[in-house]
């Protein structure tokens, strides 16, 4: 396998308790590219980042990353999942989150100076740097969304999973995740699930449609009839207020 291939699946399938999930899936991702998944609720979207993290196991074919089991490439991964739980009166700084990402290259005992050197410079990249003893309670939404994608960026990975970052936010907070995620797409291979059609037609080129199967499209042939095969019915282009419409995309 090409060693510019950063993930690839083959005739993979999943279910959850007899009921599948995914079926047949294959899809390949080269590095440093930004790609979209997009796809109903219940599609399979997580499932299929969490078969690339190796946290769930394929019932057949074969999932590789940057060659080899996704156990193995585990620590060039940065995760953030869809909801991340925290209690706001938990008293936890956000150098302490962050930190937190370093786990799969951390051997226990106190974090050591390399640790505390890539927390920081993960928090530099997504504009905390200043925030790094605020309790984490005391953010704003858009503040904690930086924090979890720093703590995704601290184990210095090469490939980011983000598992919808863009929900609860506003819209500024949406252009400065990203202006950020675009700096990091210049070094690392980038994957992101999203509801926003708006973010995926203005600056990803590839989009996966996960809706059991899994189809990938370069954004620009994204159209009305393959939305409506995705998700069953118009969808709201939420950054730029425009629905997919059968013959194409309209202003709403």
């Amino acid at each position: 396998m090409s060693q510019n291939i950063a993930v690839a699946l083959e005739g993979v399938s999943f279910a959850y308790n007899g009921a599948p999930v995914l079926e047949d899936a294959a899809l390949r991702i080269g590095e440093r590219e930004f790609v979209c998944v997009v796809g109903p609720n219940g599609g399979g979207k997580t499932t299929l980042l969490l078969l690339i993290l190796g946290l769930l196991q394929p019932r057949c074919g074969q999932v590789r990353v940057f060659g080899g089991l996704p156990r193995h490439g585990r620590r060039r991964i940065g995760y953030s999942p869809q909801h991340a739980r925290y209690d706001p009166r938990f008293p936890v700084t956000v150098l302490d989150v962050v930190l937190t990402g370093r786990l799969e290259r951390h051997l226990g005992g106190r974090y050591s100076a390399t640790d505390k050197k890539a927390a920081l410079a993960a928090l530099d990249e997504v504009g905390l740097a200043g925030k790094l003893g605020w309790p984490l309670g005391a953010l704003s939404g858009g503040e904690r969304q930086r924090v979890f994608l720093a703590r995704a960026l601290a184990c210095e990975p090469d490939l980011l999973l983000l598992d919808e970052p863009m929900s609860n936010v506003d819209l500024a907070v949406e252009n400065r995740l990203i202006e950020i995620l675009q700096t990091l797409n210049r070094r690392m291979t980038i994957m992101m699930v999203s509801h926003d059609l708006g973010f995926v037609a203005d600056v990803v080129e590839t989009v996966v449609c996960v809706n059991r199967k899994v189809v990938v499209h370069p954004t620009s042939a994204i159209t009305g009839a393959i939305i409506q095969d995705i998700y069953g019915g118009d969808v709201r282009m939420v950054r730029h207020d425009h629905r997919y419409a059968e013959e194409g995309y309209t202003h709403g």
